[in-house]
């Protein structure tokens, strides 16, 4: 977890060319600390350790929702095949709305927004959560970045996906095995799971899967 944290530190700095003093002052944390956790010391301190995480995840969301704004100029969605095998393309006349299920010479295709956040890694594009099912984790209006699988039964189990049923309808939840191998269990982040209670699908009922890699929050 550390090693991953101190990564996302070295990657934030080279990107924005600030200097770790600045980002002392901004978390509160000695710059001779942080200058030890990017070249890999182990953090001492739990609390400064979930200071610099909060502060990252702030400023990496921030650059996020900043590089859709400067790719507004260009098509903001694309129409993303469900067949990880075809590229996807600009939706030139932006009249479908990211999450809508198109066909194109009778290919399905997900209505996606465009973004362009190389820290992120492969992103093949942002879709926006509706409803409050997956809360705390990921709130109603926030949007997240998904990617396609080239084999959608290989599935980590207690991860985020967005599914795709065979009625073209998505759904962002946490998947496990559900009672055999036919079967998945699709479980909210909702505290309360009397509202928002788990959900069995047949994998002959889904129409497509793909990876949830990040949440991006608006400030």
């Amino acid at each position: 977890m550390h090693q991953n944290l101190a990564q996302r530190l070295k990657n934030f700095r080279e990107r924005t060319k600030i200097k770790m003093p600045a980002i002392a002052i901004l978390t509160g944390i000695a710059k001779e600390t942080l200058y030890k956790w990017e070249k890999g010391t182990k953090p001492s301190d739990i609390n400064d350790y979930f200071r610099l995480k909060a502060y990252l995840d702030k400023m990496e969301n921030k650059i996020a929702e900043e590089q859709l704004e400067q790719a507004s100029q260009k098509p903001a969605t694309l129409r993303l095949p469900l067949n990880p095998n075809l590229l996807p393309a600009p939706q030139t006349d932006g009249k479908a709305a990211s999450g809508t299920i198109l066909f194109h010479d009778n290919e399905p295709e997900l209505i996606v927004d465009r973004i362009n956040a190389p820290f992120l890694g492969p992103v093949d594009g942002v879709i926006e959560v509706t409803g409050e099912s997956m809360a705390p984790t990921f709130a109603n209006g926030c949007r997240v970045g998904i990617i396609r699988l080239n084999n959608s039964r290989i599935l980590n189990w207690g991860l985020h996906y967005y599914i795709i049923d065979k009625n073209w309808q998505g759904i962002v939840r946490r998947v496990y095995q559900g009672n055999n191998n036919s079967t998945l269990l699709l479980v909210s982040d909702h505290p309360n799971q009397e509202l928002f209670p788990p959900i069995h699908r047949e994998w002959d009922q889904i129409e497509a899967v793909f990876k949830i890699i990040a949440g991006i929050l608006r400030y």
